[in-house]
């Protein structure tokens, strides 16, 4: 099934398009490993289903979430708890971020524009669920030196299959 996207967060990933790295200054070209590292954190704690190390991806102050447009958890700890409901131990998940794109909004702050596909395998019979889509995250550089999600925005584009309710 497709979708439209968003209309907010399509036009964040446009502004993003539009304006990064209009040249990145030598400073910000050192810190873009570090923020790509925090959302393949993210990832990877949801693929290995590491739900403890994944509440260190997000602030501790000031989180929220935003799925295709709609407010969602604001609470760090109950994003965890929801990403270990919809990716939890029944399930095999996957999930691929590419062809990112950074802006600088402030010297300890950015938005990250990642295009996402998510590959779910239900360990009982197989069935799978996916989805295309595209990230726009708000990033800041924390006191402790580490880039965290401060907020977390998704769209889908593109469902095939079920994702269960748990």
């Amino acid at each position: 099934m497709t979708l439209e996207a968003d209309v907010q967060i399509k036009e964040l990933a446009r502004e993003i398009i539009a304006g990064a790295g209009m040249p990145y200054t030598p400073e910000q070209l050192a810190e873009i490993p570090s923020i790509l590292a925090a959302k393949s954190r993210y990832f990877w704690c949801i693929d290995n289903q590491e739900f403890d190390i994944m509440l260190d991806c997000f602030v501790e102050e000031g989180f929220q979430t935003f799925w295709s447009g709609r407010p969602g958890n604001k609470d760090r700890n109950k994003q965890v708890e929801q990403n270990r409901r919809t990716c939890g131990f029944d399930m095999v998940p996957m999930h691929f971020g590419y062809n990112q794109i950074v802006r600088f909004t402030g010297p300890d702050s950015v938005q990250l524009l990642t295009k996402m596909h998510d590959y779910h395998t239900y360990k009982d019979n197989g069935d799978t669920y996916s989805g295309y889509g595209l990230y726009v995250d708000d990033l800041v550089k924390c006191a402790d030196g580490r880039w965290r999600i401060k907020t977390l925005r998704l769209t889908y584009r593109v469902l095939d299959g079920k994702l269960r309710q748990q």
